[in-house]
Formats: structure tokens, sequence, C-alpha cells
């Protein structure tokens, strides 16, 4: 079941995990990237807007890809704004 909860993801495209486990997850249909602890079922947003599409640098509109550095900054494609946004440290 698709949704926009905390808990729900809507076209989910791309998952990245860190090395302690938490998830990170392209939300492309909800036009967010979901971060969820390890061990948790209930995301938080951390890029992005809920149902919200957007060019500025706190919206991205249809993210489709993601990856972490060593750092733990993450790349997003953010793909109908053409553009990868940079997220420092999660």
């Amino acid at each position: 079941m698709s949704g926009s909860s905390s808990t729900m993801l809507y076209y989910p495209y791309d998952v990245e995990v860190d090395f302690m486990g938490n998830i990170y997850v392209t939300d492309t249909g909800n036009d967010r990237i979901q971060f969820f602890q390890a061990g948790s079922m209930n995301g938080t947003t951390i890029a992005g807007v809920t149902g919200v599409s957007g060019s500025d640098a706190y919206h991205v509109f249809y993210p489709v890809a993601l990856k972490l550095d060593s750092q733990l900054n993450l790349y997003v494609t953010d793909c109908l704004n053409d553009r990868v946004q940079n997220f420092l440290h999660y």
C-alpha cells in the first residue's frame, strides 16, 4: 500500500544503507527523501516536502537516485530539476 505518511512510500526508486544500518530512500512519488533509523519503521523527511515539488534548495522534483559518501553526505539526483543536490551529513 502506498501513501505519504511517515511509515509509507509512494514510488520508491533507490535505497542506500549506511554503516550504522540506517536506510535512505528516494520517495519519488512524494517528492522527498526519507530516512529510517536502523530498526525503525517510522521515517523522517530529510529532503523535500511531502507531495510538494519545487526547484529551491529545500525541494526536490522526482528524485530518482541517491548516494552517500564516506562522511554521510547525501547526493540526490533531482530528475525533473536537472540537477544533483548535496545535503550535508545526515
